[in-house]
């Protein structure tokens, strides 16, 4: 069996279609950690955000693609991790961490408004841009509960065909959460999407001694630019995706419209 490259592909949300090569885009301020868990898969996922900009991605690709592309050495250990984490009779506990979005990299200028996504699927490499997404929140005033030691409100709304349920709390007042989720005055820290077909919650928070918010593309990548649109009719669709001699079904998307 052969893997196919791991690629960790995001780039900055003001420039798009050619990739570039790794860089800062500003320091950070503060990064969150989700534990994140669909159906029979695990994955962790980091939000990083800055003054101007942020980022949303999957702590394990962004682990194996520059394991891949530092040395050899390295690249033989994510190889080896991969070997390891596949058949069927691995336990749940050792299978390659992912999700229904653990290819994408999530970018946002909030100096334009803009939000761009960079996708590696089914040995595509898709991207697209659209406004920051704004939710119509319902807040549950007397619903509480304690995340992390802050105290966390309920709120509730329905977006892109999925009803989402989450937690934040005032004590960090910024409008951000995992994924697409913000606008609330204060930090998501946990979200559930249609009755945990997808589900976030915050196991870390750090304001230093923290990574910037960076532009990462090891393989110098090239990306299709297309409408969101566009890029929904290709996840969703049915199909099936041959792969070294297996038929892969689909799993649902995280956004249905």
């Amino acid at each position: 069996m052969k893997r196919t490259k791991l690629l960790l592909i995001a780039m900055s949300v003001w420039a798009y279609g050619y990739a570039q090569e790794t860089h800062v885009i500003e320091p950070a301020i503060l990064e969150v950690r989700y534990d994140s868990w669909q159906e029979e898969y695990d994955d962790s996922y980091i939000l990083r955000v800055g003054k101007t900009a942020n980022q949303f991605f999957s702590y394990y690709r962004y682990r194996d693609d520059s394991l891949m592309y530092t040395s050899e050495a390295t690249m033989q250990i994510a190889l080896q991790e991969f070997f390891d984490s596949s058949g069927k009779n691995v336990p749940r506990s050792k299978k390659l961490k992912t999700s229904t979005i653990g290819n994408e990299w999530l970018y946002q200028d909030m100096t334009t408004g803009k939000l761009a996504l960079y996708s590696f699927y089914a040995s595509a490499y898709n991207t697209y841009e659209e406004d920051i997404p704004k939710q119509e929140w319902t807040i549950h005033a007397d619903s509480v509960m304690t995340i992390l030691g802050m105290e966390c409100h309920k709120a509730t709304t329905k977006f892109r065909g999925r009803v989402w349920e989450v937690w934040f709390t005032e004590e960090i007042p910024i409008s951000l959460g995992p994924w697409k989720l913000g606008g609330l005055p204060g930090l998501i820290l946990k979200a559930t999407a249609d009755h945990d077909f997808i589900k976030f919650t915050a196991i870390s928070i750090k304001n230093e001694s923290i990574n910037p918010v960076t532009f990462y593309n090891w393989g110098d990548e090239k990306f299709y630019q297309m409408t969101r649109e566009k890029f929904l009719r290709y996840k969703n669709r049915p199909r099936t995706i041959p792969y070294t001699e297996k038929v892969i079904q689909a799993k649902p998307y995280i956004e249905l419209e």
